[in-house]
């Protein structure tokens, strides 16, 4: 029987290609491993047996403004470049979270570095970031002016974006050359209001209740004055929302596209004809519930599986909703943790419960 074994990673417990390994360790059948991501943490892992493209390292800005090590791939002219690495909210102790401070700037200068590598092409994924700047920290970094009443430069983050009288884009790097921008994303959040980026992702970042409305504001502000400079409005897309405005950022001032950020990966890593080979598909990933269905991996998994028949079982460290996971479509949900323990420990002995739990299972089932 050949498995494929295709996660998303476990989020502090294992990754992607952890988990395939785990369950390459439970069967003796032939298990194909395909790490997965949707567009947030893990993706550049995640493509990158497919792309086999070099690894780079770059001290950017971090989120609080301080100096921060991130790691980008390149492949032929394409460069993956995961906005974590440079303003991810994990970069952050609990204290230093708050998205009114929290800057993109080091987004903008790992795409300026990847140019001078020769990158012409940039994926931008736009999972975990700890910011609520509307983009305007990347674009700075791209050389793009956020000026105030005195012809200043804001500060690069949402404190910044109520101050912002006039935009200069006369120095933007690359307005004479042939780039293009896709940002992958798993939301589908427009840029402002009740469903916007401040409002759903801001309490998240560390902004206070009682500043959602201000900051909001500020980013309606901003949007305003980008309309005006750019001749069109973009804050309704879906996404545009994602990452704190970075789609925004993208879609507007740099050309790009916003596309669901499983499907990219699912395209470059060849699922599909992975899934063809297959007689069992096995996903998972930390938490499943009936959000899983708005489109994360293992729902994107399933989506694919069903075009060609393929029974599809999803493993997690913690399950609800099964009965409406089953509807869905998916063979099996299995918990793979027999006993609740602490959160620490259930995370460092993830990999070995879910090898017990994926041998048991196929012990039982196949």
């Amino acid at each position: 029987m050949k498995v494929l074994a295709c996660f998303d990673s476990f989020k502090e417990s294992m990754s992607a290609k952890s988990a395939g390994e785990e369950v390459q360790r439970a069967l003796d059948d032939d298990v194909e491993i395909i790490p997965l991501a949707d567009g947030g943490e893990g993706t550049l892992e995640a493509l990158s047996d497919g792309l086999k493209g070099t690894y780079y390292h770059v001290e950017v800005t971090s989120p609080n403004f301080k100096r921060v090590i991130a790691r980008y791939m390149i492949a032929d002219d394409l460069a993956v470049i995961e906005c974590a690495q440079a303003c991810g909210l994990d970069l952050l102790e609990e204290e230093e979270k708050n998205a009114l401070y929290t800057t993109s700037l080091g987004v903008g200068e790992m795409i300026v570095d990847a140019f001078h590598h020769g990158a012409r092409r940039f994926m931008i994924t736009l999972g975990g970031s700890a910011t609520n700047d509307g983009g305007i920290g990347m674009l700075t970094a791209l050389g793009i002016c956020f000026l105030d009443g005195h012809h200043q430069p804001v500060s690069p983050n949402a404190q910044g974006l109520g101050e912002i009288v006039s935009i200069d884009r006369s120095h933007y790097l690359f307005q004479n050359e042939d780039v293009s921008f896709i940002a992958a994303c798993d939301v589908e959040n427009p840029l402002l209001g009740p469903h916007g980026a401040t409002y759903v992702f801001g309490p998240q970042k560390g902004l206070q209740e009682e500043r959602l409305e201000c900051v909001d504001q500020a980013m309606a502000h901003y949007a305003l004055l980008s309309e005006g400079a750019l001749g069109k409005c973009y804050r309704e897309i879906p996404g545009t929302g994602a990452a704190g405005g970075l789609g925004y950022a993208i879609v507007s001032y740099l050309g790009g596209r916003l596309e669901k950020g499983f499907e990219i990966v699912s395209q470059m890593v060849h699922l599909d004809e992975a899934i063809k080979k297959a007689d069992v598909v096995v996903t998972g990933e930390g938490s499943i519930d009936q959000q899983t269905l708005s489109g994360k991996t293992p729902y994107g998994v399933l989506m694919h599986a069903k075009r060609y028949h393929k029974p599809v079982v999803v493993f997690a460290g913690k399950v609800k909703d099964v009965a409406l996971l089953k509807e869905a479509g998916f063979m099996d949900v299995i918990c793979i943790n027999e006993e609740i323990k602490d959160l620490a420990t259930m995370l460092k002995e993830g990999p070995m419960h879910l090898e017990r739990a994926v041998r048991r299972y196929f012990d039982e089932n196949c």
